[in-house]
């Protein structure tokens, strides 16, 4: 099974639920393991939670300087450009870093040109300066954070003339740079797919992350690192169950008791669910070997996943491949059988937005004679399936319902936004329990950048040695601790 991170909140949970309940199989995951993984990797180090922003967009115009890294907000998300050029015009800072002399860099009041792929670099000598020019909060390090000095170790190998040969970006504007980031109370640090789609993304992230956490930035008012969704539904796309490795709710399959509750909800032994399954590429990598057919929905892998001409001969040798989609598209095209569905103005479901907010989405226009949705097409493939029994119904009101109930308790919990629920309320968007990362008054867990050594020389290329870091002990309360990448 490989799904999408445009299928909305109701088509994710059911897709999972129809890999491990009906098909009885851990090889599922979802093409949003290209996009922003890297960024859910370093927050759950850091934070203990995947969240793609922990503040409203409307906190940028009232904070003092942004760092955008690695996106095109003007081109890719044009609605928001609004919120940071208010943040100039209320006298904010906004600096841009890209390769790129892009629509949204031309807007900006520094821009930072690294080349590609040294994004890492970057960060870390950032973070040198911080400490070299004695702007590091030490108090909120120290009663806040742990494992400092490992982080600390990993910047100071990174020293601004070195960096300026890997990354290009000169030492004035690195200097500068950090000036306009420490200069006011409140600063934000937002990355995007530039510095996550790399080799070392999630260390990238990480690294961008300490910055913030250094600086005192993270869970303080207006302040802290973010992460900008990629597709319309990235948020939702990988709360749900589509992942190889999780249940809905962010659920660990590793974890005896997330298995006994979401097997419950689902009323089967929880002995049955299988284990965690390949991720994204390895299982592309593995079609045609012990993976004789996939179901893909909501995504065209021929096109968007890498290597792309590889993925294309593994799908070839597929024994047979079925693709849901509205048009017939590159992976289509390849199908022994295609399944046309609704597109999202025919249908009814919800999404939840970079800020953690579900809406939802009515349907507009009534769909083609004969042509289904994509939880139809689930349910009718389920039909002969004993083992689907809750939430049997298609449908987004039932299928809403059924993710409202497994998501009780759970890491990021969705309780309460069932379809039905948002037809009652005057508004069709609404905050689900949204968390600020607000530090614990205790000491919690802080990691250094995987591969950093205090005792390790200059690495060649944009990173850190490869010698193992310490891990740091796991806080009691993940969903709202500080720990460094």
């Amino acid at each position: 099974m490989f799904g999408g991170g445009g299928l909305t909140n109701e088509k994710a949970y059911a897709l999972g639920k129809f890999a491990r309940v009906v098909l009885g199989t851990s090889q599922i995951d979802y093409n949003g393991r290209f996009c922003m993984s890297s960024a859910a990797a370093a927050g759950t180090k850091a934070f203990g939670l995947d969240r793609g922003l922990p503040f409203p967009l409307e906190d940028i115009p009232r904070t003092g300087c942004v760092i955008l890294v690695g996106s095109n907000p003007a081109e890719t998300m044009p609605p928001s450009l609004r919120y940071f050029t208010e943040l100039r015009e209320n006298g904010g800072t906004l600096i841009v870093v890209d390769p790129r002399r892009t629509r949204t860099a031309e807007q900006a009041d520094l821009h930072l040109a690294p080349r590609p792929g040294t994004d890492l670099a970057l960060a870390l000598g950032m973070l040198h300066l911080v400490v070299a020019e004695g702007r590091v909060d030490e108090e909120y390090v120290e009663e806040r954070t742990s494992g400092w000095e490992d982080a600390r170790a990993a910047a100071m190998a990174h020293w601004p003339e070195y960096v300026e040969r890997i990354t290009g970006v000169s030492v004035p504007e690195l200097r500068e740079a950090v000036r306009l980031f420490c200069a006011p109370r409140a600063a934000m640090v937002l990355t995007a797919r530039g510095p996550e789609q790399q080799a070392k993304g999630t260390d990238t992230v990480g690294a961008w992350i300490n910055l913030c956490l250094a600086t005192g930035r993270a869970g303080r008012p207006l302040s802290g690192y973010g992460c900008l969704t990629g597709q319309g539904n990235g948020q939702g796309g990988r709360e749900h169950g589509q992942k190889a490795d999780q249940l809905p709710g962010y659920r660990k399959l590793t974890d005896p008791a997330a298995r006994r509750h979401v097997a419950g909800v689902w009323g089967v032994d929880p002995d049955s669910l299988p284990g965690p399954g390949r991720s994204a590429y390895e299982l592309l990598d593995a079609l045609g070997t012990d993976i004789r057919s996939l179901l893909v929905m909501g995504s065209n892998p021929v096109v968007s996943a890498p290597r792309a001409a590889h993925v294309e001969e593994r799908l070839r040798s597929l024994d047979f491949l079925a693709v849901c989609d509205v048009v017939l598209s590159e992976t289509a095209a390849l199908a022994d059988v295609v399944l046309p569905v609704t597109q999202w103005a025919e249908e009814t479901g919800t999404t939840t937005n970079l800020e953690g907010r579900v809406l939802l989405r009515r349907r507009a226009i009534t769909p083609p004679e004969g042509v289904r949705s994509d939880l139809e097409v689930l349910h009718e493939l389920a039909r002969p399936s004993s083992a689907w029994r809750r939430g049997s119904r298609p449908g987004p009101r039932r299928s809403s319902t059924s993710c409202a109930g497994r998501a009780r308790a759970g890491p990021r919990t969705t309780r309460g936004s069932t379809t039905g629920g948002w037809r009652r309320r005057t508004g069709c968007s609404g905050p689900v329990r949204r968390r600020r990362m607000r530090p614990l008054k205790r000491p919690t867990g802080i990691r250094a950048l995987p591969g950093s050594s205090s005792t390790a020389s200059p690495p060649t290329t944009a990173g850190p040695g490869s010698s193992p870091s310490r891990t740091a002990p796991a806080p009691r309360n993940r969903t709202t601790s500080t720990r460094c990448c």
